[in-house]
């Protein structure tokens, strides 16, 4: 399993988002300065291919932007 890393401008957030991401098959689990979160692949649908992984690891990671500038931590 092989990291694949991402960074991309989160508009609701006005700043760079970057972090890495990986697939197990079952899930996938992204890391970033912010921590860690992983979704089961039942959140992609149907269709599970390269881009469905990209986009549900971008929401993950701005999911955990968001939470680490709440405070909510790790």
């Amino acid at each position: 399993m092989a990291n694949d890393q991402i960074s991309f401008y989160d508009e609701s957030l006005k700043r760079q988002i970057e972090g890495s991401f990986v697939s197990d098959g079952k899930s996938i689990r992204v890391s970033s300065a912010y921590g860690v979160k992983s979704a089961p692949y039942g959140d992609l649908g149907a269709c599970i291919d390269y881009n469905s992984q990209v986009l549900l690891a971008r929401k993950l990671l701005s999911e955990t932007a968001r939470d680490a500038a709440k405070g909510k931590g790790h």
